[in-house]
């Protein structure tokens, strides 16, 4: 009987251990979703995107931690260890309008003495330039850098009593939801007109915070960090379960389309350049046997870009096959005109 009850006693607290344990690790993957988006300006890892309910969860995974009786409307302020560097403050901007992250400002210091000035200022510029490529020196003195997804300046100011402050500003320039990188398209797009749209709409808009403006696609459901992973679309009064998937670059790779109705099921494959752009899409058509009965496949050949990388004309090579049919190759020419949010 004493056996038994040890037995049963060691069982009990073994499975609450394994329940800890899970808890822990489901915790750090909860965590490390959190702050995974490789399209977006980020901080150590954190990305500097979204609401406060995204990125204040994403600053403290990384260490910093609000500073108590100081917010102030638009305003956040932390504190914490700056790649090792400790107690530096962090104060978050948001877009009075939006309610996202516009910017960030990290500083350290003071420093009273020149030698840990130095030090310091040198090894955060090392570590910096090894994540984003080396910076460039503008005419005020200060350093910066441009990425795809924002801009980092470094800058010291020199206080009266001599100790010198080390700061880095980031200005975040990606939209927080991903509709419009879904398509290949950089930057705060708008609006998007294409000439010859072929598995588009001819006219495209897009909200300040990068979500698709669309009446047919509802239901949406978003990640932690602004990717759609399943909407609901309506078309000709049939509705259509999409459900996405993603490459390890936050590139769209599948997105599968079930006729909630028919069975009917479209399945489309997405392959991407090394610069972000979308070159080939492979859509496969399957009834409710499950066989396949149509196959498209698109090539882009990008011929002109805007300003902002995005192209504006591309030659589009089309190879279609029906069920019982040849398979037929045809060539469109596409043109499209893109206009931002952020044009002066």
């Amino acid at each position: 009987m004493a056996i038994s009850l040890f037995l049963l006693t060691f069982a009990a607290v073994m499975n609450r251990i394994a329940l800890l344990v899970v808890s822990f690790l489901m915790s750090l993957v909860a965590c490390a979703q959190a702050i995974y988006d490789p399209k977006c300006i980020t901080l150590m890892d954190a990305p500097l995107e979204g609401t406060d309910s995204a990125f204040v969860p994403a600053l403290k995974s990384i260490g910093f931690e609000p500073v108590m009786g100081e917010a102030e409307e638009g305003t956040y302020h932390f504190k914490g260890d700056f790649y090792g560097i400790k107690d530096a403050r962090l104060d978050v901007t948001v877009s009075d309008k939006t309610k996202m992250l516009s910017e960030a400002t990290v500083t350290c210091g003071p420093y009273r003495t020149r030698e840990l000035y130095e030090r310091n200022q040198k090894y955060l510029l090392g570590k910096l330039q090894r994540e984003l490529g080396n910076f460039k020196a503008k005419g005020d003195g200060s350093l910066y850098v441009l990425t795809d997804y924002g801009y980092i300046r470094q800058s010291i100011t020199l206080h009266e009593n001599g100790s010198h402050s080390i700061s880095y500003y980031y200005l975040n320039m990606s939209p927080y939801y991903k509709d419009a990188s879904n398509m290949g398209l950089k930057g705060f797009v708008q609006e998007v007109i294409t000439e010859n749209p072929v598995a588009e709409n001819p006219i495209e808009h897009f909200d300040e915070v990068g979500r698709l403006e669309s009446a047919e696609l509802t239901n949406r459901q978003y990640n932690q960090v602004g990717y759609l992973i399943s909407a609901m679309l309506t078309e000709g009064g049939e509705k259509k379960q999409i459900a996405y998937e993603y490459n390890d670059d936050g590139n769209l790779r599948r997105t599968i389309q079930t006729n909630t109705v028919s069975g009917l099921k479209l399945v489309t494959d997405y392959k991407w350049n090394d610069d972000g752009e979308m070159t080939q899409q492979s859509q496969k058509a399957f009834d409710k046997a499950n066989e396949c009965i149509m196959s498209v496949t698109m090539k882009y050949d990008i011929e002109e870009r805007d300003d902002n990388d995005n192209w504006t004309k591309t030659n589009l090579h089309i190879t279609n096959w029906l069920k019982g049919q040849r398979a037929q190759t045809i060539e469109v020419v596409q043109t499209r005109t893109i206009s931002y949010w952020d044009e002066d």
